[in-house]
């Protein structure tokens, strides 16, 4: 799936609209989907390189800006934000104790550069979300087809695909519901 595919969806939906605007709309919805609903978690490689240096850097996905650390792994152990490292920009991270390996695993949080989109399966994914995005700034803009009602509508939407990513990239993309074991007080 390409953003010129949903370019193609939007299209009969708001007539004499420039297809320029169609696609920065779709990409500030994929942008906004990422970047509140960490929709995209980038685990492929080893996300902090250096760890152990003065610098260490944050690896990021090709086309891609880093925006937070998602979860951070020296080894086995799981490091903790504010305790073990923090970030002082989205782009660097700091340790508190330097970890035991230079290459630290996890997944860091991404959205797609100005101008790029995200991986065609990713967007695949989320191309309903993406969608209903683009809809809801759409319909707010002062052109003949502008519905206040519809772009309300269109953001509940969205904002319910923001929850649900979030709560799928907490969850590790498994479906159904998270168990908790409830401590019993006797």
């Amino acid at each position: 799936m390409k953003i010129a595919d949903l370019c193609q969806l939007l299209q009969p939906e708001f007539p004499g609209c420039p297809l320029a605007t169609l696609r920065d709309q779709l990409r500030w919805a994929q942008r906004e989907l990422c970047a509140e609903g960490n929709a995209w978690v980038h685990t492929d490689s080893p996300v902090v390189v250096g760890a152990r240096s003065d610098e260490p850097e944050i690896e990021a996905a090709p086309g891609a800006e880093i925006l937070r650390i998602f979860r951070l792994k020296d080894g086995v152990r799981e490091l903790r934000a504010g305790i073990d490292y923090w970030q002082p920009t989205a782009a660097t991270v700091a340790f508190h104790v330097s970890p035991a390996a230079d290459e630290l695993d996890g997944g860091i949080v991404c959205r797609p550069a100005l101008g790029r989109d995200m991986p065609a399966a990713l967007l695949a994914r989320w191309s309903e979300a993406v969608l209903h995005g683009a809809r809801y700034q759409l319909f707010l803009m002062p052109q003949p087809w502008r519905d206040p009602a519809m772009a309300d509508f269109y953001s509940m939407k969205f904002l319910s695909a923001q929850a649900e990513a979030r709560h799928l990239a907490t969850a590790g993309h498994q479906r159904g519901s998270l168990q908790m074991q409830v401590p019993r007080f006797v």
